[in-house]
Parts: C-alpha cells; structure tokens; sequence
C-alpha cells in the first residue's frame, strides 16, 4: 500500500514538473485586479418628493398610456401574436 502512494506521488510531481517546463515558453501577461469595497451602491436619501408633484407626474403618465380603468391602472394587451400559432 505504501509502494503505490509512493508510485501516485511520484506521478503527481512528474505531472506538475511537466507543466512547469510546458508554462515556461508562455508569454508573461500582467494583470490588473480592482477591488469594491461598496457592493450595495444607491444614491442617497433625498427628501421625499412633494405630493403635488407626484399628482402631476401620474397624470402625465396616465394621459401617455394607450388606455387605463377607472381607478386609473394601465390596461394593455399582452403577446396578442402568440394565440396565432
């Protein structure tokens, strides 16, 4: 049993020493590693935006939207194409 261990090793490092003389005749390359220390990046808080304004955006909003219902959600057709198949 410890005949073939030997045997496994040495084959290991004859394994490594070749790639070791194959890697030899590769060109060096220089690498640039970057490291971010901030992983969850957001704007920061501002203040919240006045209720009028926001009245105004859904408005505009809603007057762009090709139709909405009464409580003013937006009414679309979905993938009208694929019943066709």
């Amino acid at each position: 049993m410890a005949e073939r261990l030997k045997e496994i090793e040495r084959s290991a490092e004859e394994i490594v020493e070749s790639f070791v003389e194959a890697a030899k005749g590769l060109p060096k390359l220089k690498e640039t590693y970057y490291s971010q220390e901030a992983y969850n990046i957001v704007r920061p808080d501002g203040k919240p935006t006045p209720v009028k304004e926001c009245a105004g955006f859904r408005k505009r909003f809603i007057s762009n939207m090709p139709g909405s219902d009464d409580q003013g959600n937006l009414k679309v057709e979905v993938a009208k194409w694929t019943g066709k198949r």
